[in-house]
């Protein structure tokens, strides 16, 4: 998936990976039962069949059918990707974070908008965020110093997650009140975690028209926001984010994006952007910490991109390594681990013939554990990804999806992991004081948190 030049000895490739505790795939079991797993942790419920196969159907009524096959993934999501809508069941659930924006839309309107916002997210425009990312693992170090231990990672990322959150999306906190606006936030998430038995058993057309009632922080949110974008139109850039987007327009009619629709967008950003990037990091400082070749290796690297200077924008591509370990812990981890889609029209997909109206799932998690296409799929190994390794088809690695609706910030994301990533561990050890298990809810989170005492490394 890359193809920079490895550098030096720290490239060569680190011996013995290791396969974190994870679910096993279901042989046999009752179907109350699997109904019971999956309402608590739903990568618990999956059987074989998602991990060997190429697509399956739960034996309930009305039940979606899983695609677990790159070319009946590629069908739906990306070469018919307009027959493949999120559908009526994704609106209903999204709606109250997202409002009216990019993730919600469909058809012509999800067009414009996507080609408005497009631009601002490219990698070299994340680039320049570089700095503000480092300034908030850098925090992070200076706290753990006096922190008493052990210190829960978990908790830990989220907070780094949300500085870069504050400083790059909502201007810097100035608006903001930190920990009222933290608590209303995991409201807003806690809001999509919930799961109903309609959600499973109903057809999509069942909530057509139906939104969600959103959770009490959410107006209070929203009306935070409003008065950030009033101010900003007004004030000085500052070079984060909302400058990027503020100046949007669609390049094809020049419409711009209103303060409400951009408001919107901005939430679904906080919103996806804290859980994505919290979660994979708490993941890889984990997996890192678990497999010391994997931290010396990054440590190695670091030192030798940056000869010592602040992990910055110009180290990003040469990080190789590092990036691997980001690649590797999406790849187990997956935050949007299941992707849903709607088929509009009647269709044969694997064999099978879809009726309009079913439901189409795509558990990514599965697929990037599928025994078919992937070495030792449960192992923790980042050299899969590395530099002239075979590469499984691209629609078997979905950690930010794919087609035209693949995660705009992509490159964020990816640019925020790898330079907080390679600053932590530059300057931190990691002793793990349990092993957490994966827990599906809004993402793929480590279920008893991640309790950690964190050492540091002589100046």
């Amino acid at each position: 998936m890359l193809t920079d030049d490895a550098p030096g000895a720290f490239a060569e490739r680190t011996p013995q990976p290791f396969s974190p505790p994870h679910p096993e795939p279901l042989e046999r079991m009752l179907p109350w039962q699997v109904l019971a797993r999956a309402m608590r942790n739903p990568i618990e419920a999956w059987p074989r069949a998602l991990f060997e196969g190429t697509s399956w159907r739960p034996p309930f009524p009305g039940a979606p059918i899983f695609l677990t096959d790159p070319a009946g993934v590629r069908a739906a999501m990306v070469d018919h990707a307009e027959d493949f809508p999120h559908g009526a069941l994704w609106r209903r659930v999204m709606h109250p974070a997202w409002g009216e924006g990019l993730v919600t839309s469909e058809g012509p309107e999800w067009r414009w908008q996507r080609r408005a916002a497009a631009p601002p997210f490219r990698a070299a425009q994340m680039a320049a965020l570089a700095p503000r990312m480092r300034a908030a693992a850098e925090a992070a170090l200076a706290r753990w110093r006096t922190a008493l231990q052990p210190i829960d990672i978990a908790v830990e990322t989220g907070r780094i997650a949300f500085d870069v959150i504050l400083d790059t999306v909502l201007s810097g906190g100035e608006d903001f009140e930190r920990a009222q606006t933290e608590a209303r936030v995991r409201a807003f998430l806690g809001q999509l975690e919930y799961r109903r038995l309609s959600y499973l058993f109903l057809p999509d057309r069942a909530h057509r028209g139906k939104h969600n009632k959103p959770a009490p922080e959410a107006a209070l949110l929203r009306a935070d926001v409003d008065r950030m974008i009033a101010r900003r139109r007004s004030a000085p850039p500052r070079g984060d984010l909302v400058d990027l987007l503020l100046g949007t327009t669609d390049p094809e009619t020049g419409r711009p994006m209103d303060d409400a629709l951009l408001r919107d967008n901005l939430l679904g950003f906080i919103l996806a952007g804290h859980e994505t990037s919290a979660v994979t990091l708490g993941w890889a400082l984990w997996l890192t910490a678990m497999h010391a070749p994997t931290g010396t290796r990054i440590r190695a690297e670091v030192e030798a991109v940056t000869a010592g200077a602040p992990v910055d924008a110009g180290h990003i591509d040469a990080l190789v390594f590092t990036r691997q370990v980001i690649q590797e812990t999406l790849r187990l981890y997956p935050p949007g681990y299941q992707l849903t889609r709607v088929c509009m029209h009647d269709t044969v997909i694997d064999g099978r013939a879809i009726r309009a109206g079913t439901r189409i799932l795509v558990p990514v998690y599965a697929l990037h554990r599928h025994r078919a296409h992937w070495h030792a799929p449960d192992a923790f190994d980042p050299d899969r990804f590395a530099p002239g390794e075979p590469q499984p088809d691209r629609h078997l690695y979905l950690p930010f999806g794919a087609g035209p609706r693949i995660c705009l910030g992509a490159a964020f994301a990816m640019t925020e992991l790898v330079v907080i990533l390679a600053t932590l561990a530059r300057s931190a050890r990691f002793t793990p004081l349990s092993t957490p298990w994966p827990v599906a809810s809004t993402s793929i989170r480590p279920g008893g948190g991640l309790p950690m005492r964190v050492s540091f490394t002589a100046a």
